[in-house]
């Protein structure tokens, strides 16, 4: 967190106070209200968010894939998180900072003016939105969050910046996430015919109709078999998007078992975690670097992460810095992907109708921070579907 600080604000003074609001008071509250236990409480209005932006897309003659997936999930994460109040129209101020964030990590010189002006607006909205506060009126998680930062006199400014912050870790690794694994599901027919069949039977016997799924999709109805295939194809596209790492420090004497070796970890060492390199290990994952969309189906499905479990799999981190947000990213990426699946026909600009072979995703940018950045968009043709 200290990094995605240190890479949005530079070097401001306030470093301290938005690390201790975001770690001291903004991080327990996630964890108690983002468990699999609680999230339902927060979910009811998400489906509808997301559907009712994704319906704006309906009509045009082409569409950005990326936009057209991570702006209805702004909405619908931002509303859901912090109520209605919010100010949804900063989608495209928060797109330029997120797109300018590793370049901001290595600080380059000279080419941060537009996204520093897009940072500026966004603060001066949230802090707007946090001044407007009232315990009376205020929904969902700013409703917790503002009284916090009364009561240990964190500044406005410094509470924006945990805001903005927080928005950042929700919003950049899902983004590219959803994009992923609609441009390899667009890549490989066969898949993504399986998915959407399932999607449609899913529905049909598990809601009876489009508009039931979207009054009643929570998360507990998500965490299902019937969509065991969706949620493998989530599962597998994490494990080849992600390229986070990790440093530990060891505060003891311990070993780590490496198959039929031991390597000695002495106090005082520092340990580089490499999850990239266990995530396209063939020995564990065959053919490691394809996308293969059943990878994570089990004979008998057991939960979202079950399937994971016994496998090196840190997509999501893991002990007790594993991701606060984990059960909250697989059911924004799952229902947005129903509801996208089951309005829409999708067709890549450039490919032929039915044809995967004059047709692939854009390669990997090398200049990507936690997940694979794209090195470009795609343009898509959509054509609506009859929804039960």
């Amino acid at each position: 967190m200290r990094v995605i600080s240190k890479a949005l604000y530079g070097d401001s003074p306030l470093h301290a106070k938005i690390y201790d609001a975001f770690a001291h008071r903004i991080f327990p509250v996630l964890d108690r209200r983002l468990s699999k236990r609680t999230l339902g409480d927060l979910a009811p209005p998400f489906a509808q968010l997301v559907f009712d932006r994704l319906k704006l897309f309906s009509g045009r003659p082409q569409v950005s894939l990326m936009r057209s997936l991570t702006e209805p999930l702004y909405v619908g994460a931002n509303g859901m998180l912090f109520g209605s109040r919010f100010p949804q129209d900063t989608y495209e101020d928060f797109g330029i900072l997120l797109k300018s964030l590793p370049k901001r990590l290595c600080r380059r010189p000279f080419w941060s003016f537009p996204s520093s002006r897009a940072r500026d607006r966004l603060l001066q909205r949230i802090s707007d939105y946090l001044q407007g506060a009232s315990s009376a009126t205020d929904d969902k998680l700013v409703a917790t969050f503002t009284p916090l930062f009364k009561e240990h006199n964190i500044p406005i400014t410094a509470a924006a910046s945990s805001i903005l912050t927080l928005m950042s870790s929700l919003h950049q690794n899902t983004f590219n996430v959803v994009f992923w694994l609609f441009t390899w599901l667009l890549a490989d027919p066969a898949a993504l015919a399986a998915v959407r069949s399932e999607i449609e039977k899913a529905i049909r016997e598990g809601f009876g109709s489009f508009q039931t799924f979207i009054a009643e999709a929570n998360p507990d109805k998500l965490d299902s078999p019937s969509f065991a295939l969706l949620n493998s194809a989530v599962l597998e596209t994490m494990r080849l998007a992600s390229v986070h790492s990790g440093l530990r420090f060891a505060a003891g004497d311990f070993d780590i078992k490496d198959g039929e070796k031991t390597i000695p970890i002495l106090k005082g060492q520092y340990v580089v975690l490499d999850p990239r390199g266990a995530h396209l290990d063939e020995n564990v994952y065959p053919n490691c670097d394809k996308f293969v969309v059943d990878r994570f189906v089990e004979s008998e499905y057991r939960g979202d992460l079950a399937a994971t479990a016994g496998n090196p799999y840190f997509p999501l981190g893991a002990g007790k810095h594993i991701c606060k947000g984990r059960f909250l990213v697989l059911y924004e990426i799952k229902v947005l992907t129903i509801i996208y699946l089951s309005l829409f026909d999708i067709t890549p600009i450039g490919r032929g109708e039915g044809s995967s072979l004059t047709w692939k995703p854009p390669k990997p940018s090398p200049h990507s921070l936690g997940t694979i950045h794209p090195t470009a968009d795609v343009l898509v043709r959509l054509r609506p579907r009859p929804v039960l």
